[in-house]
């Protein structure tokens, strides 16, 4: 069966003609929609001083704990996955007492 004669695979392509145009930064005019991701613009500095704040009252454990607290609420999963990442890290830096 050809694509464009059903309208299913019509539907498809034109989604994907438009989100192609939306993500592409070629031939990009002024008024244009942008496509903006989440990620780049949240700093993780405040989610690590409040983790290191733990770390010292409360200890790893707890830490880890309020980090998973986090994920399903306040964190996308990479930054989820870079913060687990910082903060396995950090067992260097401060001692387990």
């Amino acid at each position: 069966m050809n694509d464009d004669q059903d309208l299913l695979m019509r539907q498809i392509k034109s989604f994907a003609q438009g989100l192609g145009a939306a993500m592409s930064k070629k031939d990009r005019r002024p008024d244009d929609p942008v496509v903006v991701f989440n990620d780049a613009e949240v700093s993780l500095a405040s989610y690590q001083a409040k983790l290191i704040t733990e770390v010292k009252e409360n200890g790893f454990s707890a830490a880890k704990a309020l980090l998973t607290t986090w994920r399903d609420t306040r964190l996308s999963r990479r930054q989820y996955e870079d913060l687990t990442a910082w903060l396995q890290g950090q067992r260097f830096v401060y001692k387990e007492s």
